[in-house]
């Protein structure tokens, strides 16, 4: 109970003394104005008076059929439904929900900005990941963003701003299936070839093509263990911010997803209202 006490007198004073014992999911539908509801995981051990031990924060973006007003739609699939099946995660989860199709990526950041003036967060450890319209949001949000996210990933998404010389800037990896007919590989691929037209336009780029792969298979891709070690090798105080060209999955890795998942470590995390 004085747990729960010090969490909902720190959301009345805008300010966070939450110490968590084991990892919990807190819904905020009307919180932040000018943004989006979000759903907000805090991970194991968390402590908001610890300086010196900040996690970093990872933003998911969901695709378009997970839009609506439903906060438990978007841990139908992502980096909560990973977490709820036994995926380790050590970061401070954010999966905001739009109502219409499209990102739009000062609402994410202002999402992100209230996040962390009440759970602070490493600030050179920010990373966004989405699929299907996430990944084209994840785009955006790099795009706009180059000098605060960390690192991003977009998979079998795309990119239709005037310019990706701010996303050459991001450490950077695309994931889209060859057999992808909803998102078609070639959106991904305009991205590359354009960044491909810039000076050193690809230094910070890892690009993975899943042969045979279709659209909905690359929800697993969440489940995996890579994409979050790829996510963490990069942070915004990494001399010239190179990116890791080590780390990639593959197809089977995709088809053994769920068998590689420790089912001892399944978690429910019910959704709680601070």
């Amino acid at each position: 109970m004085r747990r729960l006490y010090l969490l909902i007198l720190a959301a009345l004073l805008g300010l966070s003394a939450a110490r968590v014992s084991a990892q919990e999911l807190f819904s905020y539908r009307d919180s932040v104005k000018t943004g989006y509801p979000f759903l907000l995981c805090l991970p194991e051990g968390y402590d908001a008076a610890d300086t010196t031990a900040r996690p970093p924060l990872i933003v998911f973006l969901h695709g378009r059929s997970r839009c609506g007003r439903d906060l438990n739609m978007v841990t139908r699939y992502g980096c909560i439904d990973a977490l709820r099946r036994g995926q380790d995660i050590p970061a401070i989860i954010v999966s905001p929900q739009t109502t219409v199709v499209g990102w739009e990526a000062p609402k994410v950041m202002a999402v992100v900005d209230w996040v962390g003036e009440r759970f602070p967060y490493d600030t050179d450890r920010l990373y966004v990941i989405g699929m299907s319209m996430g990944g084209w949001g994840s785009f955006k949000v790099a795009a706009e963003y180059p000098d605060r996210v960390a690192a991003a990933i977009a998979e079998c998404g795309g990119f239709t701003g005037e310019s990706v010389e701010t996303l050459t800037q991001v450490p950077l990896w695309i994931i889209h299936g060859t057999a992808d007919t909803v998102t078609k590989p070639a959106f991904s691929r305009s991205v590359v070839t354009r960044m491909q037209d810039i000076e050193g336009g690809t230094e910070r780029l890892r690009t993975t093509w899943l042969k045979g792969c279709d659209h909905s298979i690359l929800a697993r891709t969440f489940l995996l263990k890579e994409l979050y070690e790829w996510l963490f090798c990069h942070s915004l105080s990494d001399p010239g911010r190179p990116v890791n060209q080590d780390i990639d999955i593959e197809p089977q890795d995709l088809n053994s997803a769920y068998m590689r998942l420790d089912p001892g470590k399944a978690r429910t995390l019910p959704i709680q209202n601070p």
